[in-house]
């Protein structure tokens, strides 16, 4: 949706903080988005070494954002499922790492993220071939 300016303001002028915030309400305020925008300078990023089929515990006491890479063969019938659980292990399905019927002997590299709560489990498992991981990316939120 395009921001329209009021009558009082022209377009190409700049306005004041007062203006937007008036046009735009509490949601769309500057004091609104600094906040949110201040949230994001603590968010902690780690590159853990991490293995397929291997489960992991989120001991943070804060939400994890992962973001997964695999290399996947076509012509190998290599697929991967990205799962999430209270319990271990972990029974919910968040991403399928799959070519579907996409046939190729080329590697494709195929790429997943998901959240994972606190005190959960997570994984990445190989559901068949031997899928390549290449980056395992994980932030505290």
């Amino acid at each position: 949706m395009a921001w329209v300016a009021g009558a009082d303001v022209s377009t190409g002028e700049l306005i004041t903080a007062a203006q937007w915030n008036n046009y735009m309400g509490a949601s769309g305020s500057l004091e609104y988005l600094k906040g949110q925008t201040d949230r994001l300078d603590g968010l902690s990023h780690d590159e853990p070494l991490r293995a397929m089929d291997t489960i992991y515990q989120n001991t943070s006491g804060k939400n994890l954002f992962v973001a997964v890479s695999l290399s996947i063969d076509g012509d190998a019938a290599e697929q991967a499922t990205a799962q999430i659980g209270s319990g271990t292990p972990p029974g919910i399905t968040v991403a399928d790492l799959k070519l579907g019927t996409t046939a190729t002997s080329a590697a494709m590299r195929v790429s997943c993220t998901f959240i994972v709560q606190p005190g959960w489990y997570y994984r990445v498992v190989s559901d068949s071939g031997s899928p390549w991981l290449l980056e395992w990316h994980e932030w505290e939120l």
